[in-house]
């Protein structure tokens, strides 16, 4: 008989990425009390090495499609040879394949949880509409809780299925602050990457998807620097490839030479501790909780963005940030909120580091599968 309830999370890697980063951080702190696996079904990824190091249990599954039959049922085989008793999906496919495989398992508690927005849908207005009526029978029949990263995203998806609207809730996102105490010393960096000691630096770091509007950064960089040629501008992700297209981009554009695009870090800390402010261009409706914003307000900077109700919410424990709306000209606007934000104080990160630190969200997270144990110990 187990002597700790045992946790099973399904993912599709742990590699670079906000959800994995949130593993990467989140699953050792409730080793004191549950015993935790993680399953990856695409490819391991670069954390599973160190998350088996640290005394998680990591296994790899592949699983071909989400509706794989043999997949689903060699998940329920190794869940139940687990004894399991909370099993936690992340993303559309983890979710189906996850909660199919729970109730096949038997598992007693199954959570599902969306990470995204509008992403989260298929392109496709067919195979969206699709997607949207399967997700919400499975969670409605099988899910015991379905996560949501921001009160905007429970809205959002108890609009797009009400019938599985019932089992939402919000859990807030973690950072792993320890994981960003920056390497180098600042000008260390800033020497090694050229940039002046005088000039203020601007920074984004992520994924270099579309929702993420990287050439609206450009743009905006275009139009601060004709007001201001003491700036830099730092677009930190991506691979080789992504990369040097951006720099190319900033080329044509006549900034090249004040854009920097130094690619994908396991380090980012290193590149938040040179920014003086950091812009943030994903459109309302595009991202749940975006962890960079929460990384960079984390070191006391302002964040100038696009006005999001997710944004709003997080403003809620921080008040660096300058908004701008989706109805004026976003370019014009962004540089002036730069330059406003450039010259104000910079605000505490203090409230914010307390209600977003990976430590609040493992108590989080461990209060939540204690209270959905003792619920299906009372139904039965």
């Amino acid at each position: 008989m187990h002597k700790r309830p045992v946790v099973f999370r399904l993912t599709n890697s742990l590699h670079y990425g906000g959800v994995a980063s949130r593993l990467r951080a989140v699953l050792p702190l409730l080793l004191d009390e549950f015993e935790v696996h993680v399953v990856t079904y695409r490819t391991p990824g670069a954390f599973a090495p160190e998350l088996a190091d640290r005394g998680v249990r990591v296994h790899h599954l592949p699983i071909p499609t989400k509706w794989s039959p043999t997949g689903i049922v060699r998940l329920a085989r190794m869940l139940r040879a687990h004894g399991a008793s909370v099993l936690h999906n992340h993303s559309f496919s983890a979710n189906v394949t996850g909660a199919l495989a729970g109730a096949l398992a038997g598992t007693p508690v199954r959570i599902g949880q969306i990470h995204t927005l509008k992403s989260h849908w298929y392109d496709n207005p067919a195979h969206r509409a699709k997607q949207r009526i399967e997700e919400m029978l499975i969670h409605r029949v099988l899910s015991t809780r379905v996560l949501h990263v921001s009160h905007e995203s429970l809205r959002y998806f108890s609009a797009h299925m009400p019938l599985a609207a019932a089992r939402f809730e919000v859990l807030h996102n973690g950072v792993d602050f320890s994981a960003l105490v920056p390497r180098k010393e600042a000008g260390q960096l800033r020497a090694e990457l050229g940039i002046s000691p005088r000039a203020r630096v601007v920074g984004n770091v992520g994924r270099v998807t579309g929702c993420k509007r990287l050439e609206l950064i450009l743009s905006t960089a275009a139009r601060a620097l004709a007001h201001n040629p003491d700036m830099v501008f730092v677009i930190v992700g991506g691979s080789r490839r992504q990369a040097e297209g951006l720099c190319r981009q900033a080329d044509e554009m006549g900034i090249g030479g004040k854009v920097i695009c130094p690619g994908e870090t396991p380090h980012p800390g290193d590149y938040y501790n040179i920014f003086d402010a950091f812009i943030f261009t994903s459109p309302p409706g595009s991202e749940g909780m975006p962890g960079a914003v929460l990384e960079a307000a984390s070191f006391g900077m302002p964040i100038v963005a696009i006005r999001t109700d997710t944004l709003e919410e997080m403003a809620e424990w921080y008040d660096g940030f300058h908004f701008i709306t989706e109805d004026c000209d976003p370019v014009q606007e962004l540089a002036a909120q730069l330059a406003a934000a450039l010259a104000a104080p910079r605000p505490d990160p203090a409230r914010l580091r307390a209600h977003f630190s990976i430590q609040s969200m493992a108590d989080r997270t461990r209060s939540l599968y204690h209270r959905l144990l003792r619920q299906h110990a009372d139904r039965t």
